[in-house]
C-alpha cells in the first residue's frame, strides 16, 4: 500500500506546487526542497480521505520531513 500511497503524493505534491514529478522521489525533504503551504497540505489530506474513504489527521502529514515520511504517516492513519 505504500508505494501506492507514495505514488499518489507525488503525483498530487506535483500538481499543487507545479515540480515535475520526475524530479520528486520517497527521499525529497518538505522542510527544505519543497515547502508545502498549509492549504496544499490539507488539500493533500483531503485528498487521501477521498481516495481511501478514511479519515487522516492533517497534523500527522504536516510533521513529515519527507515525502516517504508522509507516506508512511498516511498509510499508518489509513490502515488505523
Amino acid at each position: 500500500m505504500k508505494e501506492e500511497v507514495l505514488e499518489l503524493l507525488i503525483k498530487k505534491i506535483s500538481e499543487l506546487t507545479e515540480k515535475d514529478a520526475a524530479s520528486l522521489s520517497e527521499s525529497t525533504n518538505l522542510k527544505t526542497e519543497i515547502v508545502l503551504k498549509s492549504i496544499e497540505i490539507a488539500a493533500i489530506t483531503a485528498m487521501l480521505e477521498e481516495e481511501y474513504d478514511a479519515y487522516v489527521k492533517y497534523t500527522v502529514l504536516m510533521h513529515a520531513q519527507t515525502i516517504g515520511e508522509m507516506a508512511d504517516a498516511a498509510v499508518s492513519e489509513i490502515e488505523g
